[in-house]
């Protein structure tokens, strides 16, 4: 099954762990879990700091 969600689909593909994820954007992994998710949004230094960070491309993040 493909994967709906892309940002979801790269961090598995990638092996990066939402934990991490959280640790980069400074939140808390429930918080976290809500933005990879699409139920809230990430803001721009969150975005800018995983992608440089991450080397997570833009048109995922957005």
């Amino acid at each position: 099954m493909a994967e709906a969600n892309e940002l979801l689909g790269y961090l598995k593909g990638h092996h990066i762990k939402q934990q991490e994820v959280a640790q980069i954007i400074g939140r808390s992994l429930s918080t976290t879990n809500r933005k990879i998710n699409n139920k809230s949004d990430f803001t721009k230094s969150e975005i800018k700091k995983l992608h440089e960070t991450l080397n997570i491309p833009f048109d995922i993040l957005l």
